[in-house]
C-alpha cells in the first residue's frame, strides 16, 4: 500500500503547473502533457485512445474502461464547451475512479484567418484553454494562407509551449490527401521559431473497407516520414480493421478511441439527442461498450508486437523563449 502511494506520488509530480494550480491539494487526478506520454506509447507499439467527452458521464465510463485495461487515456473537450467547468468535472471523475492514472486533456483552436483580430481571438482562446488545465493543445491553421501559417501558429501556440503543454499542429489537407512536403516545410519553420510541435494531427474519414484502411495508414506513415518521425494523431471515426492496421505504425494517438466501432459511445453519445436521458445511462451497459471500444486498442497493440515495431517518434527538445503574453 505504501509502495503504491509512492508510485502515485512520483507520477503526480509530472503534472503541469497549470493543472496543479486548479486542483484541490488532495485531488490525485493525473492530467499530464501528452508530450510525456508519447515516448511510452512508442515503446508499447500502440495508439493512445482519445475520447471526446461532452458530458461527465462519458468521461467516467472511459476512465473506468481505461483503468481496467491499464491504458493511458485522452479526454477531449468538444468545441463550444466552457473549459473551466469541464476540467473540474473530468478531474473530479479521474480522482474518484482512476487516481494516479495518466490522462491527457485535449482541446483544439481553429484560426479562421491571418487578420490581426482573428489571430488575437485564437490566441486568447488558446490562453484560456491552457490556463483552464488543458494539457494537449491542437491548432488548426488551414484557414490561414500557407505563407503565414508558421507565424500565426507560433503566436497562438506560444503560451502552450512556454507552460510545457503539448502542442499539436493539425496538418492541412490537399484535397482529400495530406501533403507531407507542405507539412514538413511548416514544421521546419516552426522549429526555427522555437515552437516546434510535439505531434501532427490528420483528419481522416472512416475507411469503407480493408483496402481503404491500409491506404489511409500508408498516407499517415508518409506524413510521419516527411516530418522526420514525428508522432501522428489520427482524427476521425475508426473501425476495428483500421486500428489493427495502425498497430506498430507512427500513429501514436487516435481520436474516437475505437468506441464508435465498439458501441457508438465516443463523440456525441448515441442517446445525446434524448436530452436528460443520456445522463441517466451511466450503468454497466455503457461501461461494457467503452471497455470493448478501448479493447480494440489493446488488441491492435498485441498485433503490432507480433508484427514488429514501426518508426518511433523523433521529437527533440523544445526551446522556451520570451515571456508569455497574457490577455
Amino acid at each position: 500500500m505504501v509502495q503504491g502511494s509512492c508510485v502515485v506520488s512520483r507520477i503526480l509530480a509530472f503534472r503541469p503547473a497549470t493543472v496543479v494550480e486548479r486542483l484541490a491539494p488532495t485531488n490525485a487526478a493525473c492530467p499530464l502533457s501528452l508530450r510525456e506520454l508519447l515516448r511510452p506509447a512508442a515503446a508499447r507499439r500502440g495508439a493512445l485512445p482519445v475520447v471526446r467527452a461532452p458530458i461527465a458521464g462519458v468521461a467516467r465510463g472511459a476512465l473506468v474502461a481505461a483503468k481496467e485495461l491499464q491504458s493511458a487515456l485522452g479526454l477531449a473537450l468538444p468545441p463550444g464547451v466552457a473549459p473551466e467547468p469541464w476540467f473540474a468535472a473530468v478531474t473530479q471523475a479521474a480522482d474518484e475512479i482512476a487516481a494516479g492514472m495518466p490522462i491527457f486533456l485535449s482541446a483544439e483552436v481553429t484560426v479562421e484567418g491571418e487578420d490581426e483580430l482573428q489571430v488575437e481571438r485564437a490566441f486568447h482562446e488558446a490562453w484560456r484553454l491552457v490556463e483552464a488545465g488543458i494539457t494537449h493543445l491542437a491548432v488548426d491553421v488551414a484557414g490561414v494562407p500557407a505563407g503565414s501559417r508558421a507565424r500565426v501558429l507560433d503566436e497562438v501556440a506560444r503560451v502552450a509551449v512556454e507552460r510545457g503543454i503539448c502542442v499539436d499542429c493539425v496538418v492541412p489537407l490537399a484535397g482529400d490527401r495530406p501533403s507531407a512536403s507542405r507539412a514538413a516545410a511548416l514544421f521546419d519553420e516552426l522549429a526555427r521559431r522555437g515552437t516546434a510541435p510535439d505531434l501532427a494531427s490528420v483528419r481522416c474519414p472512416a475507411p469503407a473497407d480493408a483496402a481503404e484502411a491500409r491506404e489511409q495508414v500508408r498516407r499517415l506513415v508518409e506524413i510521419c516520414a516527411g516530418l522526420s518521425g514525428l508522432p501522428v494523431l489520427r482524427r476521425g471515426p475508426v473501425t476495428p480493421g483500421l486500428l489493427a492496421e495502425l498497430a506498430g505504425s507512427p500513429v501514436k494517438a487516435c481520436e474516437d478511441g475505437g468506441l464508435a466501432a465498439g458501441g457508438r459511445v465516443a463523440g456525441q453519445p448515441a442517446g445525446a439527442r434524448r436530452g436528460r436521458a443520456v445522463r441517466r445511462r451511466r450503468g454497466p451497459a455503457r461501461g461494457a461498450r467503452l471497455r470493448r471500444g478501448l479493447g480494440f486498442h489493446r488488441a491492435a497493440r498485441r498485433a503490432g508486437q507480433r508484427r514488429g515495431a514501426g518508426p518511433g517518434p523523433g521529437a527533440g527538445a523544445r526551446r522556451m523563449s520570451r515571456a508569455s503574453r497574457t490577455p
